[in-house]
């Protein structure tokens, strides 16, 4: 069986599978982003049940880097949109990196449970619910352009 391959930069995950409605808040770079992350959960869900240990912990590398410069972007546009509630948000941010870390330790201690994907798909739907949401308005009343992605505009 192959190993699982790097995620892809458009908007379909590896199975074919259809986003969750959710993931969707209406800006379109914040979108193609969390559609990014729900890929790599598709394929870490996939080195998991195959107890591929080397993919997994190549996967939670990159769902690391994916979900730090995700959050980046969030923060940045937070800050300089002056979003009011953005020390809370960050603050969501910084549990939610704490947890994956803790999860990439124990992936390399091979200690990985075939729930670890749902786990983590589970905090990044909520996280997408509860807090993302809460910022849409506020962007686009300060003159966000719901369309616009740098992929586009490369």
């Amino acid at each position: 069986m192959p190993l699982p391959q790097p995620a892809p930069r458009d908007v379909t995950t590896p199975s074919g599978k259809t986003l969750p409605a959710n993931f969707e808040i209406g800006i379109a770079e914040l979108d193609a982003q969390h559609k990014r992350l729900h890929a790599l959960l598709e394929r870490l869900r996939v080195a998991v049940g195959k107890h591929y240990g080397y993919a997994t912990n190549a996967i939670l590398d990159e769902l690391s880097i994916e979900t730090r410069i995700h959050f980046a972007v969030e923060e940045s546009l937070m800050r300089m949109l002056s979003f009011p509630d953005v020390e809370t948000h960050v603050a969501e941010h910084l549990t939610l990196r704490d947890q994956l870390d803790r999860f990439r330790k124990r992936a390399q201690d091979h200690e990985v449970t075939d729930d670890l994907a749902a786990f983590i798909e589970e905090w990044l739907n909520d996280h997408v619910d509860r807090f993302d949401r809460e910022f849409v308005e506020h962007f686009l009343r300060a003159g966000v352009d719901s369309g616009s992605s740098p992929q586009k505009q490369a």
